[in-house]
């Protein structure tokens, strides 16, 4: 069902608002890591502040499993802004949390609440008129490479200097002000399925069944993101190591250098409309793997020049894998859309896990090994994948995306 405005202007306005909607959201994953241990140094427990990281992110997962599909069947501006509301509660339980089990339940909610990301981000493929859903789909994640690179740059500098509980009480502001955004311009997009929820969740087996191009897509995606998660889950102990000798808030600040994938993606999302998700997806694992090549050399120059390439070819193969999903059927979009994350999510804990194992064994080298596999292994899934005969692969040309499968 095609809901987009008469006025093109008015959608692209729109979407760069859904854009910004799901950086503030996806940001309240981030916003508590670089404040742990002025969490650990206040609060009782402080032995296991770990669990707030982690308590976080298995409430995104959940809310991603279980929430996100729902967005196929009840009306989706209510159900956004349900959630918003429980992002405002959580992020100011946080901030007056007394002790470690109200703030780990405070973070649960704003993990579960961060799934908003996930569902304006389908949004703007609605949104967007045929021809040019790679563009706003890479709109859309400009957005959440915003809100994954930024938060821990400014949580970290706000609790330095003012404490960890005004760090929460930035993301308690962030969410009222995403909260009156969305409830002053999303529009009331009905719902696409009247399926029960039973059925929904069990209907996600059978689109992963059904649809070859999104299996693919899903893999792929997971091993490149997989690589960035190596390259990045360890970055922090390279830095502090004997080769540079550097403080942990130099780590947060290369964040602020990958933000040339936000550049990538809008790119990305121009390049798949123009010539195809085959393209886009090649550029995007050939210049990860090239990033590791780079990196492998040692000094500060090629650290950074890696950094901006791999960011580079990340945001490109994920606009254009994510466009090609949400071309596959329009009215399971959200479903689709839970499938592809949820694999792609995996992928970076793979990764990030083999690249804590490397490091243990074989330090920076067996890092760029591993995060080089990860990235050589999305690039044969794309191969393998481009023997299936397609006459079109243009993300724009409906019937071009299932005719792959």
């Amino acid at each position: 069902m095609k809901t987009e405005n008469t006025d093109p202007q008015q959608n692209w306005s729109l979407i760069y608002l859904l854009a910004l909607a799901a950086g503030l959201a996806v940001a309240n994953i981030y916003y508590n890591q670089p404040v742990l241990g002025l969490i650990a140094g206040e609060l009782k427990g402080g032995d296991h502040v770990g669990l707030v990281a982690t308590i976080t992110q298995m409430g995104y997962t959940l809310g991603l499993l279980f929430l996100v599909p729902l967005c196929d069947t009840l009306n989706r501006k209510k159900l956004v802004l349900i959630l918003c509301a429980l992002l405002v509660i959580s992020a100011a339980l946080a901030a007056l949390a007394p002790g470690m089990a109200v703030l780990m339940m405070a973070s649960a909610g704003m993990g579960v609440a961060a799934t908003i990301t996930q569902m304006v981000v389908p949004m703007a493929a609605d949104l967007a008129r045929e021809g040019e859903r790679g563009k706003a789909v890479g709109i859309a994640f400009s957005g959440v490479l915003c809100g994954i690179l930024l938060p821990r740059v400014v949580s970290g500098a706000v609790g330095q200097w003012l404490g960890w509980r005004e760090a929460f009480w930035l993301a308690c502001a962030f969410a009222v002000l995403l909260s009156a955004l969305l409830a002053w311009r999303l529009p009331d997009l009905p719902s696409k399925s009247s399926l029960s929820y039973g059925r929904l969740l069990v209907s996600m087996l059978q689109l992963l069944r059904d649809y070859r191009a999104l299996r693919y897509a899903s893999i792929i995606q997971a091993c490149v993101f997989g690589a960035f998660s190596a390259f990045w889950s360890v970055l922090a102990l390279y830095l502090q190591g004997p080769a540079y000798g550097l403080g942990a808030s130099v780590a947060g600040s290369f964040g602020i250098v990958g933000l040339v994938g936000v550049l990538a993606a809008q790119a990305g999302g121009r390049l798949t409309d123009r010539f195809g998700v085959r393209c886009g997806v090649l550029i995007g694992a050939l210049t990860s793997i090239a990033a590791f090549g780079i990196m492998s050399f040692s000094g500060m120059t090629a650290l950074v020049l890696g950094v901006i390439v791999l960011d580079f070819g990340v945001s490109i193969a994920q606009v254009s894998n994510q466009s090609l999903i949400l071309g596959l059927s329009e009215s399971a979009r959200g479903r689709v859309n839970t499938i592809y994350m949820t694999v792609f999510f995996l992928g970076g804990s793979l990764g990030s896990a083999a690249a804590s194992q490397a490091w243990a064994a074989y330090r920076w080298p067996g890092v760029m090994l591993t995060g080089g596999a990860f990235a050589l292994a999305g690039l044969f899934f794309h191969l393998l994948e481009r023997r299936c005969t397609c006459p079109k692969t243009r993300v724009s040309d409906r019937p071009s995306a299932q005719e792959c499968c």
